[in-house]
């Protein structure tokens, strides 16, 4: 198992207070502003659902 498979695992095994403040506090645990995780998933979200038809030429490959 892997180090990442086994924090998955201590995080579903926390109580709810204990996960909302480990979401709270994940951004400065690795590094991050909690505005720039905002960016990036906000940014992830508008790729998965942008389906244009200017990208019909992109499925053709």
């Amino acid at each position: 198992m892997s180090t990442v498979q086994e924090i998955e695992i201590a995080i579903e095994a926390l109580p709810l207070p204990q996960r909302l403040q480990l979401y709270r506090d994940l951004p400065s645990l690795i590094g991050r502003k909690p505005e720039d995780l905002e960016w990036q998933r906000a940014s992830l979200e508008n790729f998965f659902t942008d389906d244009s038809s200017d990208d019909a030429v992109y499925n053709q490959l």
